[in-house]
């Protein structure tokens, strides 16, 4: 009976919680295969933008805040080529890459400030942070949400999306044939970052 019950504590002390770690380098490179849309609409249909290619290597860096259970980013942002968006309807791409001043402001980043502590997080698990975005020479504030997915050789992805509106960057939706086809206020962001440690 003492075996048993031996053996028993033996199990216990050994298990442990199917959780799997983020790699935590200091500094993450934003992969190319990368993915980024917008999902719009007017009074008519439905549309969404893809970024043709994402062809920055962008590196996040940061430090932990153990107070507060945070990574805090540094000088970190994500830049894409707005001149990269195809909305699959020639005037709706170049509408909409006039409405973000495409020849004056040629970028929309993502400044990450900071995301709940990765240390330990589970497949599919969701995670909290805070970004600003700039686009069009503003720039906004947004919490985020992402779901954390793990991949091979210490790679992982953030997945996510974000209501955002025209208005929060004091810009006008495109319209066309003398107002008869009206884009709506509201755009959705959709988001797949592929991430690799720094120096891997």
């Amino acid at each position: 009976m003492l075996r048993i019950l031996f053996i028993a504590l033996l199990s216990l002390g050994s298990f442990r919680p199917a959780e799997i770690p983020v790699p935590l380098s200091p500094a993450w490179v934003v992969e190319s295969g990368s993915l980024l849309n917008i999902e719009g609409s007017s009074n008519i249909n439905r549309f969404t933008c893809h970024i043709r290619q994402y062809l920055q290597s962008d590196t996040l860096r940061w430090v932990r805040d153990d107070r507060a259970k945070k990574l805090v980013f540094r000088n970190s942002a994500v830049n894409i080529d707005i001149s990269q968006f195809d909305c699959h309807q020639k005037y709706i791409t170049s509408d909409l890459r006039k409405t973000l001043r495409a020849d004056k402001y040629p970028q929309l980043r993502i400044h990450f400030l900071s995301m709940d502590d990765l240390t330990w997080v589970q497949e599919g698990q969701k995670v909290r942070g805070q970004v600003n975005i700039e686009l069009a020479g503003h720039i906004k504030r947004y919490d985020m949400e992402y779901t954390v997915i793990h991949e091979q050789g210490n790679r992982f992805r953030l997945c996510g999306s974000k209501q955002i509106l025209f208005s929060d960057f004091n810009l006008v939706p495109p319209g066309k044939l003398a107002g008869l086809v009206r884009i709506n206020q509201e755009i959705k962001v959709n988001f797949e970052l592929h991430f690799r440690p720094f120096g891997s």
